[in-house]
């Protein structure tokens, strides 16, 4: 599944295509690409925590994780504070908070050994609290939530490690109440089944080896019973394919070796064909969302297979088990979400060679949120005037929000950790703290051009002045080097003479945070005397950002025609 081939140009020809950049540069006869939603982050909520897992139902979005507080947008730390404990809801549109507050709670226990960072110390030695929340998934028609974690009581209630709430009330099911042993990291929602996946050995006291199915509305145990051997992260029922996919950290699932991602039959539980296997030894599974086309998008992580790992995105076809496609990419990654033909995940990659980002990605940080196509570009329709455009990867999309790591004394310092989107928005929840460099802790939305409020985040700065040197003619030669836009691939440039209210020159180029390149203009035109200029760039949304001023020396020009502007010619 590793690749190594550079797609650069390939890239370049169909983003081109994609009607970011002026139709005088635009590529013909090329297919469009989808567009993510815009780089601007709006109000949401904030937590004095860590965000686990977000999910949209209609227009609520239901956060889960390990806090106590919840905050409005734009407050400190510390202030405007109300309880939220490890769960709340807030209005999509909006961000407004919501009045559902749930009380998760976990029961402090004893023991001589560390159980791991997902839980912590309450101060007294070998003394430990694990009540975080990892899941939350929907019913179909959204009226139900089931949420998962290590929590036992929700509410007064012994609820262990999963709980259903009734989206309309707010309050807790008193039916379904299964109880599990161990943590509950995976959910996925039929009308006939809850699958659950996690860390669990056995469910209302029969033994369940990791993977267990109960009934939605009574929480009776079902007879569906794999085995792993290694912590189940996530899992995703596919009744049209009678299938369940099943992805974490084992090596085998019902004594076949298989590490990371493997399916079996929704009914038996039994191993189904299966032909994908995950290049290196440890890398762990951590998510599984359907792409709508009958196909499985999987993220995952790896602590120490070197160059062999897999960290990325991957595309199954759920029905054989096959590859459709591997970006490559390094930088574990914690989760996906597919709207509208587009993977959006959360991560810290760092190198994505196959899909256009180098060794070292942007200098001297991570990208953490991360936009590609669904479907990769050697098939229909991402291919370049109907040749393929080469081996199955996906196409990167401009969508380049920048999240920070969170608080310094973090274990992981991941920053991104959960994602879901629908046709209008996005929501990401985590651990940062800063979101495009303004304060915005743990949850953060974004929206699609054209709904009310969205925020476009445009051509980045700093933006430096250019240079202004004289050729061997005595002309004014203006160098600036490019920037680049977070949510378009392309800018245009406009090149303004100091004292001219029209520009003197304008071109259009592809770049990104890995890729600025450097560009020039000739003044053929300049007056005598000392010359200043200064660079307007403008995105295909009307976003726009200007240079400080560069300034030429004062020599003359001979035989200059002065205030006249020559006609825009590309390469000037």
């Amino acid at each position: 599944m590793r690749r190594i081939l550079r797609r650069t140009a390939v890239l370049a020809g169909l983003l081109l295509a994609t009607g970011a950049l002026p139709a005088a540069t635009s590529a013909a006869a090329a297919p469009t690409l989808p567009t993510p939603v815009t780089a601007g982050a709006l109000p949401a909520p904030q937590t004095n925590g860590i965000v686990w897992a977000v999910t949209i139902v209609g227009n609520t979005v239901y956060a889960g994780g390990r806090f106590t507080e919840a905050r409005p947008a734009g407050a400190a730390p510390g202030t405007q504070e109300v309880p939220r404990h490890n769960l709340l809801a807030f209005d999509l549109t909006t961000g407004a908070l919501l009045p559902w507050a749930p009380d998760v709670e976990g029961t402090v226990f004893s023991s001589t050994t560390d159980p791991g960072p997902f839980c912590e110390s309450t101060g007294t030695t070998n003394e430990w609290l694990c009540d975080s929340v990892f899941r939350i998934k929907a019913n179909a028609n959204g009226s139900e939530i089931y949420v998962g974690g290590d929590f036992d009581h929700v509410d007064g209630l012994l609820r262990t490690r999963i709980v259903e709430f009734d989206t309309a009330t707010g309050n807790v099911n008193q039916t379904f109440a299964p109880v599990l042993d161990s943590r509950v990291r995976g959910i996925s929602v039929t009308p006939n089944a809850v699958y659950l996946g996690g860390g669990f050995s056995s469910v209302n006291g029969v033994s369940r080896t990791r993977l267990a199915a109960v009934d939605p509305t009574t929480g009776a145990l079902l007879p569906w019973a794999p085995i792993a051997d290694g912590e189940v992260f996530s899992v995703l029922a596919a009744p049209a394919q009678g299938k369940v996919l099943v992805g974490g950290g084992f090596d085998h699932l019902d004594g076949v070796a298989q590490r990371g991602i493997m399916s079996v039959d929704a009914n038996t539980g039994a191993v189904t064909p299966f032909s994908v296997t995950l290049p290196g030894t440890v890398s762990t599974v951590t998510d599984i969302e359907p792409d709508g086309a009958g196909n499985a998008i999987i993220s995952a992580y790896n602590y120490g297979d070197g160059a062999t790992r897999f960290e990325g995105r991957a595309s199954i076809n759920i029905a054989n088990g096959t590859l459709n496609w591997d970006d490559g990419c390094y930088g574990d990654t914690q989760a996906v979400a597919v709207s509208n033909g587009i993977v959006y995940s959360v991560s810290h990659t760092h190198q994505c060679s196959t899909i256009g980002i180098p060794a070292g990605g942007i200098p001297g940080t991570y990208q953490r949120l991360l936009a590609e196509t669904a479907q990769a570009d050697g098939t229909s329709p991402y291919t370049i005037n109907g040749v393929n455009a080469g081996d199955p990867v996906p196409v990167l999309l401009p969508w380049l929000p920048k999240a920070d790591m969170g608080p310094s004394t973090s274990y992981w310092k991941n920053g991104t950790w959960s994602i879901d989107a629908n046709g209008s928005y996005v929501v990401v929840g985590g651990e940062f703290l800063t979101v495009n460099g303004q304060p915005q802790q743990s949850l953060v939305r974004f929206a699609a051009r054209g709904v009310p409020g969205a925020v476009n985040d445009g051509p980045q700065v700093p933006f430096a002045a250019p240079t202004v040197t004289r050729n061997s003619l005595v002309r004014p030669v203006v160098t600036w080097q490019a920037t680049w836009d977070a949510q378009n691939s392309g800018l245009t440039y406009y090149v303004y003479r100091v004292g001219t209210a029209s520009p003197i020159y304008q071109t259009s180029v592809l770049s990104w945070p890995w890729s600025e390149p450097t560009l020039s203009y000739t003044d053929t035109s300049a007056p005598n005397g000392t010359v200043s200029y200064w660079i307007k760039a403008v995105d295909a949304d009307g976003a726009s950002e200007g240079s400080p001023h560069g300034t030429s020396t004062s020599q003359p020009v001979p035989n200059a025609p002065v205030g006249h502007n020559p006609p825009h010619i590309p390469g000037g």
